[in-house]
């Protein structure tokens, strides 16, 4: 069975500079080819500026690829009308508050998705709007509050809602839950959890949060200055992290045991001026493995024991992975 979705090889750069600096390009994303399976929780994470939230706009079409293709279904992406994309893929935001138009009422936006793709009587949609409102956990009495009225969990609820009730395949949530109190975002995610079973949802979960992938993400890729470093099932990745990238996030989890104190990543320096990125492997200046190759070659994608990772460490194991659409051109 195809994908879902799939990415091959997309890149996405962006100029900066002026008339006296000069124009340089940044790139957000580097060379990214993902497969996304029907049903499956795709984990995207690493650090701020690593490019996720970019790839996730990409992934549902708000941006173009500087090179490289998206495809849904077998269907490029681009060749899709916006109204085509929205009924197949949507978003929910990091920040419910903005995302909402403070001037319409709870029912008037999660009904707004139904009145644009014009589906259903107006009997019809104000019927789905009440059932989606209880799928996820709204009152009804809320119907006609405004999102200033509600709370940040309640929010995000009317978010999801939106985004559920044209019932699309695919919802890529950019980051659902960090701006929301720690007590509130179990609940978010549970739901997340049960509207993923109840609709047969695929779902591609943005985050810096490590325990939030560990729970709900089928597999996990670990991205760092707009490349995939590592990816694989969720559990190989984190019972048995290949990068050295992938080991240090996992080193820097805060645990509640008592007495291990503040958690030590090992690495050197910080993270890279984007614009002005290291030779080689990018990750080379702050690698406590790096090695002479790494300085001058970037590696490239391998299979390693059922993951992909991109690593010199790994050299004489080596399988390159690519795209099959990159294969087949």
């Amino acid at each position: 069975m195809a994908p879902l979705l799939e990415a091959s090889d997309v890149h996405v750069s962006y100029p900066v500079g002026g008339m006296f600096s000069g124009r340089r390009a940044v790139k957000a994303v580097n060379g990214v080819s993902l497969q996304i399976e029907r049903g499956s929780v795709l984990g995207i994470v690493g650090e701020s500026g690593c490019g996720k939230s970019t790839l996730s706009r990409l992934l549902i079409g708000l941006e173009q690829p500087t090179s490289g293709s998206v495809w849904v279904d077998g269907a490029p992406i681009a060749q899709m009308t916006r109204l085509a994309r929205a009924r197949r893929i949507q978003p929910v935001f990091q920040d419910p508050y903005s995302s909402l138009n403070p001037r319409r009422s709870i029912e008037a936006t999660i009904r707004q998705p139904l009145d644009v793709h014009g589906i259903g009587t107006s009997r019809e949609r104000i019927a789905a709007v009440r059932e989606m409102m209880d799928l996820v956990g709204l009152a009804q009495r809320h119907a006609n509050s405004y999102p200033s009225q509600l709370s940040g969990g309640q929010r995000q609820r009317v978010a999801i809602a939106r985004a559920l009730v044209i019932r699309p395949e695919l919802l890529v949530c950019d980051e659902p839950t960090s701006a929301l109190d720690v007590s509130v975002q179990s609940q978010i995610l549970n739901l997340l959890q049960d509207l993923r079973a109840e609709f047969n949802l695929t779902y591609v979960l943005i985050s810096h949060d490590l325990a939030i992938v560990e729970h709900i993400a089928t597999r996990v890729a670990v991205m760092y200055t707009g490349k995939i470093v590592e990816e694989g099932e969720t559990s190989a990745v984190f019972s048995n992290p290949l990068h050295p990238y992938s080991r240090a996030l996992l080193s820097a989890v805060l645990t509640p045991e008592p007495g291990l104190g503040i958690p030590e990543t090992r690495l050197r320096g910080s993270f890279p001026n984007p614009m002005d990125l290291p030779p080689g492997c990018t990750f080379h200046p702050r690698c406590p493995e790096s090695m002479p190759i790494c300085m001058e070659n970037a590696p490239c994608l391998q299979n390693i024991d059922g993951k992909s990772v991109s690593c010199h460490l790994y050299a004489e194991q080596r399988s390159s992975v690519e795209s099959p659409r990159k294969q087949l051109g």
